[in-house]
C-alpha cells in the first residue's frame, strides 16, 4: 500500500491549474485525492470527473466538485492505479463496473 501512496503523491506534480482531471477507482486514487486537497486550498483550480460512485463520494467529502464526462471536451490527466505492472509496463486492472468507465476515460 505504501507504493500506491508514494505514486499518488508523486502524481500531484503533474496537475496544473485549469486542467480537467479524471479520477479512477480504488486506493491509489483515494491517496491522490487526499494529497490534492492542500493544493486546491492554495488556489489550484481544476475541473474533475470520476469513474465511480465511491470516488465521487470521497471527492465530494473533501470539497472537490465534480462535473459530468458529458460536460468536458477532453480529459487532460487521469489518475488511476493498477493491480500489477510487469517489466514492459503492461498493467492488470481489476474487473467490475468501474473498469468500463476507466477505459472510457483513458480514451477520452
Amino acid at each position: 500500500m505504501n507504493e500506491k501512496k508514494i505514486a499518488a503523491e508523486a502524481a500531484i506534480e503533474f496537475v496544473e491549474d485549469g486542467m480537467i482531471v479524471g479520477f479512477g477507482t480504488g486506493s491509489t486514487v483515494g491517496f491522490f485525492i487526499n494529497a490534492l486537497v492542500p493544493r486546491l486550498k492554495s488556489g489550484l483550480r481544476i475541473t474533475s470527473v470520476s469513474t465511480s460512485q465511491r470516488t465521487s463520494e470521497l471527492a465530494n467529502s473533501v470539497g472537490i466538485k465534480l462535473t459530468s464526462l458529458n460536460d468536458v471536451p477532453e480529459i487532460d490527466l487521469t489518475i488511476d492505479g493498477a493491480d500489477e505492472v510487469d517489466k514492459n509496463l503492461n498493467g492488470i486492472k481489476g474487473g467490475g463496473g468501474a473498469l468500463l468507465y476507466e477505459k472510457i476515460f483513458a480514451g477520452y
